[in-house]
């Protein structure tokens, strides 16, 4: 065979050429497909949202969600068994002033578990009114209102600093913990409550867990925690509205009544939330390090071979 160097006549020039065109393509080819291939093994990143698994909420605080100690040891084995799976963990603390608006103690003649409409202006101020008197430290005069909020009344709980007695707001010391864990306030606005550790009721304030998710090309979150029918369960609907395939598991999360909690299950489930057993992880995550890697459908895989067998091949 002519060599492509050196003088040529017009047959081998066209030769070599088309020769050293077909090598360009089939190299170009090669590349795009091993980065296609990569990209489909590399399946979903993962984060595990603890929710506020705290003193106050526990056996000796001042709200304590009944079995909620019951979670703990669930939580540290999904830890224990999938840690390798998830991109991220994130424990929401709940973080209230002494005299948040949320508290029976600032609103005279009311008692905890009572509930009350609290008013806000287009801005988010808490605006005085029939429950929120004028001489409440943070009520506004609003010469509107645009916001009207449903708000049950708490016994005091989860004080910012506070980290002994029944409204400590310490993580429970028996929850794993790791240097590279998350932590995200809510609450920590007198004026407003926050159940989601995405946003204050209302969607009035937001907290920073979002950008933090996003920030780690996080697509899908597992929910556990306290409480099921308050805190999980409005942390799941935020977490799936803002796009994210979310787990909530249930095993691993307490209510703080049956009939709520009940509701709370199956509303999510009609929502389009996945609501599990920590069983079920087995199925759903990777145990072997890295990323979570989410079961792939049977087309995913034979993709993935054929990209694999092209390349060789080729």
């Amino acid at each position: 065979m002519a060599s492509c160097g050196g003088k040529q006549d017009t047959f081998s020039a066209w030769s070599c050429s088309k020769s050293m065109h077909g090598w360009i393509m089939l190299t170009w080819r090669l590349v795009m497909l091993t980065v296609v291939c990569q990209a489909m093994g590399q399946g979903d990143k993962a984060a595990l949202i603890i929710i506020d698994v705290q003193e106050c909420f526990l056996e000796e605080g001042s709200q304590p969600v009944p079995d909620g100690k019951e979670v703990i040891p669930v939580i540290n084995r999904i830890r224990s068994v999938y840690e390798d799976a998830f991109s991220l963990v994130v424990l929401s603390q709940d973080w209230h002033c002494s005299d948040h608006v949320s508290f029976a103690s600032q609103h005279p003649g009311h008692r905890p578990y009572d509930v009350v409409t609290l008013q806000y202006d287009s801005e988010g101020h808490l605006c005085a009114s029939l429950s929120v008197p004028p001489s409440y430290p943070y009520a506004h005069s609003c010469s509107q209102v645009h916001y009207n909020i449903s708000q049950s009344l708490w016994p005091n709980h989860c004080i910012m600093n506070v980290t002994a007695g029944p409204t400590s707001s310490a993580i429970d010391s028996r929850l794993t913990r790791k240097p590279s864990d998350e932590i995200v306030w809510k609450g920590n606005n007198c004026e407003v409550d926050s159940y989601s550790a995405f946003n204050s009721n209302g969607g009035l304030r937001h907290t920073r867990l979002h950008r933090l998710l996003q920030r780690h090309d996080i697509t899908v979150v597992y929910v556990v925690g306290l409480a099921l029918d308050y805190c999980v369960y409005y942390t799941s609907l935020d977490a799936h509205g803002l796009g994210y395939k979310t787990y909530t598991i249930v095993d691993a999360t307490r209510g703080i009544a049956a009939n709520t909690t009940q509701e709370a299950v199956s509303d999510l489930k009609t929502k389009g939330i996945h609501v599990i057993q920590s069983s079920s992880l087995a199925g759903l995550l990777s145990v072997s390090g890295g990323p979570a890697v989410h079961t792939q459908s049977h087309m995913e895989y034979l993709l993935h071979l054929l990209c694999i067998i092209y390349v060789y091949v080729s």
